[in-house]
């Protein structure tokens, strides 16, 4: 079958078409949001978008010579797609971060969100597209003429653009400054910027020399006295939002297990970023989330580090996507991909696989030592992989990753499943560190961020920082300090729940744990110890 023959374009036509057709059906979001930012100004509306397809117009212009203009073309056409659909169903803003996400996660955690629906647009907005492109001919145009029209056509829509955002600066001013998700969701703006200054950030990463970190850390008083060796559990939580805790004040019963064992929880505690990839080392470092960044986090020493020059045998345990490089120079143990019959039954490892390991290891301690577990927790769009479907008390659920085929009320059942599940790894995990007879245990709990279950229009999480919500930044934290090490390390939990009710954040995580172990090291800040005061 041979496909009709069509009158031939110039380069500089099939941009233009091509821009036109991905502002008009890449944007929705964006759109509605320049609607209500320009609530009353239609005008000043319309007048921007002209003003974005002319500096769209004359950004990919320079590109429209015959053998680079197609890939060109198509890979806009593919980006924008994708970029839209995660947009519309998710509220997922595609920037540098998340951009940092997408790069830092798994094939199985990406493969939840490759569904029919992903399918179905990138069929129709860009696959087909992009077959229009690469199958309309291009006319046979001399390179000179060619440049110099394209040249002047490129200056032309450049100053158009810049005219059009002067007619009204001041107002154009605001919103850029002030109404900074109207430009987030543009496409393929947002995308494109997102994916350079993530390569600019990796190569600003390349050959870093990392800075020692409490080379002073040594065992205070307390924890060097002789006796048995001190244990401390570091559960690191994935996507548990402190909405849905029970004992957050959650109207459902998702922590009856932890209800009943003598714990602190810490009711307003905000985390560092809305991503893992920010977030974990975020937290294992030793700077303030107003001072990390992700190159300063890579150019310094963390938790991890401080413990061992402490004496402690640190060792990671990720059923997640990795340590994001906090464990690099210690090495990390995955079980996402174990084949245990019970906690992997569903195809993917739940952290009862953790626990499992936790037992095994526990009679074999004989040092100081500190085990991070990096659960998978809440991790969605496939909540519903995240627990023992024997044990869920909330029902009806959401049976698969598509979350727009779900209720809303399914969606929030299988949500709330995975936090009673967490509730439940942590009580079993608190019993077993009570019932060991070889170690003083110590447990940390924190949930690296939130999550937005459909909440303005928002689902899942990595929300730029400017713009996330409460649900995706304000996470759950737990301690418990079983009774010989209230004695051996000096720090009660009555000592602890006396700072439950303090606003608190992921910041306090690294000088806390240190204090907790009475490490003493001049890298612990005391006015982020939440146990400084407990020893008198």
């Amino acid at each position: 079958m041979t496909l009709p023959k069509s009158k031939p374009l110039s380069a500089a036509m099939l941009v233009a078409l091509t821009c036109l057709f991905i502002m008009a059906t890449a944007n929705a979001t964006h759109f509605r949001t320049g609607a209500r930012i320009f609530d009353g100004a239609p005008l000043a509306f319309v007048t921007l978008e002209a003003a974005l397809f002319f500096l769209f117009y004359a950004l990919i212009l320079p590109f429209s010579q015959r053998w680079i203009v197609k890939p060109v073309l198509v890979f806009l056409l593919l980006v924008s797609a994708s970029a839209s659909h995660f947009l519309e169903t998710y509220g997922t803003i595609i920037d540098r971060e998340m951009i940092q996400n997408v790069m830092n996660t798994t094939t199985t955690e990406a493969g939840h969100l490759i569904n029919l629906g992903f399918v179905r647009d990138m069929l129709i907005f860009g696959i087909l597209p992009s077959a229009v492109v690469i199958w309309v001919p291009l006319k046979d145009e001399r390179f000179l003429p060619k440049l110099i029209r394209n040249s002047v056509l490129a200056v032309v829509s450049f100053a158009l653009c810049l005219g059009l955002l002067l007619s009204d600066y001041s107002r154009f001013a605001a919103v850029f400054r002030e109404q900074k998700e109207l430009m987030a969701t543009w496409n393929p703006g947002a995308p494109i910027t997102g994916t350079i200054r993530y390569a600019k950030l990796m190569m600003r990463s390349q050959n870093i020399v990392v800075a020692p970190l409490g080379t002073d850390a040594t065992a205070g008083r307390f924890l060097s006295q002789p006796g048995k060796p001190v244990l401390a559990v570091i559960v690191v939580g994935e996507t548990g939002r402190a909405a849905n805790w029970s004992l957050n004040g959650y109207s459902r019963d998702t922590n009856p297990e932890l209800a009943k064992r003598d714990i602190t929880y810490f009711t307003d505690v905000t985390s560092c970023g809305t991503s893992t990839a920010v977030s974990v080392p975020c937290m294992f470092s030793a700077l303030p989330r107003e001072d990390y960044t992700y190159t300063k986090g890579l150019s310094q020493e963390n938790l991890v580090d401080v413990l061992v020059r402490a004496g402690f045998d640190v060792k990671w345990w990720d059923n997640n996507t990795g340590s994001q490089h906090v464990a690099k120079r210690i090495g990390e143990q995955e079980f996402d991909k174990e084949k245990d019959p019970v906690a992997c039954a569903l195809g993917e490892c739940d952290d009862r696989i953790l626990l499992k390991q936790l037992a095994a290891e526990l009679p074999k301690i004989t040092k100081n030592t500190a085990i991070v577990l990096h659960t998978v927790g809440s991790h969605g769009p496939s909540y519903y992989l995240r627990y023992d479907p024997a044990t869920a008390p909330f029902a009806p659920t959401c049976q698969t990753g598509e979350l727009g085929k779900c209720s809303s009320e399914e969606i929030i059942n299988t949500y709330d499943n995975t936090i009673a599940f967490t509730d439940r790894i942590l009580a079993e995990t608190v019993d077993m560190l009570a019932g060991a007879t070889n170690v003083v245990p110590v447990m940390y709990y924190v949930s690296d961020h939130g999550e937005s279950l459909g909440e303005n229009g928002l689902y899942l999480h990595a929300a730029p920082w400017f713009m996330a919500p409460s649900e995706q930044t304000h996470v759950p934290m737990v301690t418990w300090v079983s009774p010989e090490a209230e004695t051996r390390l000096g720090v009660t939990k009555a000592c602890l729940d006396a700072r439950k009710g303090e606003k608190l954040s992921q910041d306090n995580m690294f000088a806390t744990i240190l204090g907790m172990l009475d490490i003493q090291t001049e890298a612990r800040d005391p006015a982020l110890d939440l146990t400084a005061d407990c020893r008198g």
